[in-house]
């Protein structure tokens, strides 16, 4: 399995539908199925509709999914509020272009409902899980971009704060879990 093939006929994507366009991402339930389960059910409730990409950094990442706060304090895992799951790694999966990865704290079992896209084509390695690491080393990759690069572009490009927020609204209107056809 390589990670930058396309889907299959019948398999579930991700669609993140945003003001700046529509991008599509292939899911890796079978390798990392926690990490999964989790981003599809917030995803099917609702949880992502409106959240903005609060964090923009180009040639690094985007960063989303904060629905309570909006600004990257807040969000939670589909168990409810408060809730984490763990890190979960694959050898198959690494921080890639177009990567869809979680964000976290430096703790064990601290992932909730942030997410990052990978910008770059390359640089972004150290934030796999090392061969011989612990359990919060490295960053849980469970999705590939796989249509909607020029969107992730368009999404890297735009004007940011020292803080890295975007000065112009950079929202995703929906995000829906589909079977590829």
């Amino acid at each position: 399995m390589l990670q930058t093939n396309p889907p299959v006929a019948g398999e579930e994507i991700a669609v993140i539908k945003t003001n700046l366009g529509t991008m599509r991402f292939r899911l890796f339930p079978d390798l990392v199925p926690e990490c999964v389960s989790n981003f599809v059910e917030l995803a099917r409730a609702g949880k992502y509709d409106g959240a903005p990409f609060h964090r923009i950094i180009a040639g690094f990442m985007i960063q989303g999914g904060d629905f309570t706060r909006r600004n990257g304090t807040g969000g939670h895992a589909a168990k409810g509020p408060g809730s984490t799951i763990g890190d979960q790694y694959h050898k198959d999966l690494t921080h890639v272009r177009g990567a869809l990865s979680y964000a976290k704290t430096s703790m064990p079992h601290s992932i909730g409902s942030q997410f990052f896209v990978v910008h770059p084509e390359e640089g972004t390695h150290f934030l796999d899980h090392p061969a011989n690491g612990g359990p919060a080393d490295g960053y849980s990759v469970f999705g590939q971009l796989f249509d909607g690069f020029d969107v992730l572009d368009a999404i890297a490009s735009v004007d940011t704060d020292r803080n890295d927020a975007p000065l112009q609204d950079v929202v995703m209107e929906s995000v829906t879990i589909e079977k590829f056809a």
